[in-house]
């Protein structure tokens, strides 16, 4: 095949690929568009909002459960959080950081517990992004080496607890706390580790 056959063909290709882009982003949001409403929308009914057939629509997602994963994915994929307090002190630049994920985890709520209520099922095929695990190393860069490593590393793992749906779920459904009394007790206890974390004397070496 010449330079020119093969550039058509990588055109066709690539407009096969924004067709079916266009059309799955289409059938996400309305979805998501019946779900605002009050909605669990089944395929057929996301399929006839978002003007699709329903074989194709089918096609895209066999069934219900991996049609609302994909609205919450595309709904919760993730704050990008820059690290905007620097000049703060680390306890509270992580409690702040803890407070933000968890406005945003308030706010998109339900997509965050359709998720991962799919997520916990292994034959959903559904994994959740696992963002929180690198908000947590960029935060805490800038006070590593003030750190044992051990310290260091006990910290990112326990922070991973005050981030995301899952404490948003203990404090409503475990804690009966409302959204105020359960950011405020988030960032404490980001604040109380990170504190506590820096306390500890860095061991000796060598």
């Amino acid at each position: 095949m010449n330079m020119a056959g093969q550039e058509e063909k990588n055109k066709i290709s690539q407009g096969r690929v924004s067709q079916k882009n266009r059309t799955r982003t289409a059938l996400v949001a309305a979805a998501r568009e019946l779900m605002q409403g009050g909605k669990q929308p089944t395929v057929s009914e996301a399929a006839e909002a978002a003007l699709v057939s329903r074989a194709t629509a089918y096609r895209y997602f066999p069934t219900q459960e991996l049609l609302l994963a994909e609205v919450a994915l595309f709904a919760a994929g993730g704050p990008l959080f820059p690290i905007e307090n620097r000049d703060l002190p680390l306890p509270e630049a992580l409690g702040s950081l803890v407070r933000g994920v968890g406005k945003w985890s308030f706010a998109n709520e339900q997509h965050l517990r359709t998720l991962l209520r799919l997520s916990l099922d292994p034959k959903s095929g559904v994994h959740r992004p696992g963002h929180r695990r690198q908000w947590i190393a960029d935060a805490l860069r800038r006070g590593r080496e003030h750190m044992d490593s051990r310290a260091y590393a006990r910290l990112s793992k326990a922070l991973t607890l005050l981030l995301g749906i899952d404490p948003v779920v203990v404090m409503r459904d475990i804690a009966g706390a409302s959204e105020k009394e359960a950011l405020d007790a988030l960032e404490w206890a980001a604040r109380t580790l990170v504190a506590s974390a820096l306390s500890e004397k860095p061991k000796c070496r060598g």
